[in-house]
């Protein structure tokens, strides 16, 4: 089963549609990106993203023709590492990206897949907060994943065919 690239998602009584990442929309992304890290992707990153291959699931979270999210994934051999997931910061604590972060997961696990992973900063306790509450947990770390700082990342997973099961 593939993984899906259009979808709804409510929010606020809005529904808010996503779309894949597309070329056209990469001046919104490194906006969005920029306004959410400190060490943000380069432009030549995105543009390769939105490059159709089978293994990228990368997706944008559209509220009309705003911005409001997206998740640059990448699906290999039934595991989903989300590399790159930003909320704008005006919607951020309102639950979008918890909603936005469940769908994944969701559509995932009804793919197939039986890991979602991920990488955080240590210090992004709001980031952790939500992915723990989601069942993700930390099984390990990168030390000096982060160049703008040198912090390390921790990895965090979820099993999605079994969720019961601890990583």
């Amino acid at each position: 089963m593939s993984h899906p690239m259009l979808f709804q998602i409510e929010h606020e009584g809005r529904m808010l549609r996503g779309i894949p990442l597309s070329v056209d929309r990469i001046a919104q992304v490194l906006a969005l990106e920029e306004s959410c890290f400190p060490d943000p992707w380069s432009e030549q990153l995105f543009r390769q993203e939105a490059r159709p291959e089978p293994h990228r699931w990368n997706l944008l979270l559209m509220d009309g023709e705003d911005l409001a999210a997206y998740a640059i994934s990448w699906v290999v051999s039934g595991e989903t590492h989300l590399l790159n997931f930003a909320v704008r910061p005006d919607l951020q604590g309102r639950g979008l990206g918890r909603r936005f972060l469940r769908w994944l997961m969701e559509a995932a696990r009804k793919a197939g897949d039986t890991v979602f992973l991920l990488e955080v900063r240590a210090s992004n306790d709001r980031a952790r907060g939500l992915y723990e509450s989601e069942g993700l947990k930390t099984v390990t770390h990168r030390d000096g994943y982060y160049p703008d700082t040198g912090e390390k990342a921790l990895v965090m997973m979820a099993f999605l065919q079994n969720p019961e099961e601890k990583p």
